[in-house]
């Protein structure tokens, strides 16, 4: 199967729609509805996590499960960094079990105290807090379920996406699903880093299905985590694209989701003017 650009963007929507959420109105943790949710998707379920570092602990809101379009398909998904405890957060790169999955290798610490931490909600209801979900794999393949109105089989037509550490987490969230419920969900990341090891990579490349990991050439990103061993490993094989010519070269501009998607339809999708 060849990676289909627009396809790409279409997904990619949804996670620039996660990020606009936050944007524009980051104090709420459990919206009703999702800024720039794309036409013909019903947003079934919140998602929100706790930055694990810093003075301040509180629920944040992190993404969202949406049902709809043609064929009618579950989307999951999840927006990237934002702010300094998130960076911090980012960079806890020491390797530990990913014990979610029986036989999944090493991760980064950072992104799978993140991960613990996710939870769903109920769109625009009070929740006492919204604890993190200790099913959360579970809780979304329910979900995207019941926003199709169908069983939950193998069959489920659902996609995770996510940009930056949301592409990380996307990467831990189809694992975990593919291991642990019918669901096997196809993957779209753009600008994700490093998850894991050699194990974790090569357990992802025997659960995943259709598995996009989509990295900009001129981006640092999705090189990141290094370390003197080599033991970071990325997981199946990438889609490259290059932003140089095309977008003024930068570190935010390079990883920037508006770069990523105008450079895949730049027909289509307009470049940040700042990034021009």
């Amino acid at each position: 199967m060849a990676m289909n650009p627009a396809e790409a963007v279409t997904w990619g929507s949804f996670v620039q729609a996660a990020y606009d959420q936050y944007a524009s109105d980051p104090g709420q943790p459990n919206p009703a509805a999702i800024t720039n949710m794309p036409a013909g998707y019903t947003l079934v379920r919140t998602i929100q996590m706790t930055d694990f570092a810093g003075p301040v602990r509180s629920r944040v809101f992190y993404g969202f499960i949406a049902a709809g379009g043609d064929p009618r398909t579950a989307v999951v998904a999840l927006r990237g960094t934002i702010g300094a405890a998130e960076w911090w957060d980012d960079l806890h790169w020491d390797l530990v079990p990913f014990t979610q999955v029986p036989d999944g290798g090493k991760v980064a610490q950072g992104f799978l105290d993140i991960y613990r931490t996710y939870g769903t909600m109920t769109p625009g209801q009070p929740q006492q807090g919204a604890p993190a979900s200790a099913t959360f794999a579970a809780d979304v393949a329910q979900a995207a379920a019941g926003g199709l109105g169908a069983g939950l089989d193998s069959g489920l037509p659902a996609v995770v996406c996510g940009h930056s550490l949301g592409g990380a987490l996307a990467t831990l969230l189809v694992a975990d699903l593919a291991a642990n419920t019918p669901l096997k969900p196809q993957a779209w990341t753009f600008a994700s880093p490093r998850v894991g090891d050699a194990a974790f990579a090569g357990r992802y490349g025997g659960l995943s299905t259709v598995s996009w990991r989509i990295y900009n050439q001129a981006d640092i990103v999705p090189y990141v985590p290094l370390d003197a061993a080599g033991s970071y490993q990325p997981v199946t094989a990438g889609y490259r694209i290059n932003s140089l010519g095309k977008a003024k070269w930068s570190l935010r501009c390079a990883h920037a989701l508006s770069t990523y998607l105008h450079v895949l339809a730049p027909a289509t999708e307009p470049l940040n003017p700042a990034c021009a």
